[in-house]
């Protein structure tokens, strides 16, 4: 989903983690993404709908360098509820872009 207008300035989601992640229960899950913009985006993660706050198990972590920022959302350990579709979203006032992935877990 792509809600921006792509005027100049506007986020460019410019790398991440592959679309589709598979997960060993009790593993660490980890996701990228990096998105740059004028003025440099913030990002937010969402899992199924529902914004990702850190927690006991659930860490996030941005850098950001000029107008680029990256950020990893880590969560050590996983579980059965951390299966399902996350999103990247980075947004700044000239708009947003959205990154999706799809968590499975494995024994």
């Amino acid at each position: 989903m792509d809600f921006t207008d792509h005027t100049v300035g506007s986020p460019v989601i410019n790398r991440s983690s592959y679309f589709k992640q598979d997960f060993r229960l009790g593993y660490k899950l980890k996701l990228f993404c990096e998105a740059s913009g004028s003025p440099r985006p913030a990002i937010v993660w969402y899992h199924r709908g529902v914004q990702v706050d850190p927690d006991h198990n659930r860490t996030i972590r941005n850098t950001m360098h000029g107008t680029t920022i990256a950020s990893y959302l880590d969560i050590d350990p996983s579980s059965i509820g951390d299966k399902g579709e996350y999103e990247c979203v980075a947004t700044n006032g000239k708009g947003s872009r959205v990154k999706k992935f799809l968590t499975d877990y494995q024994y």
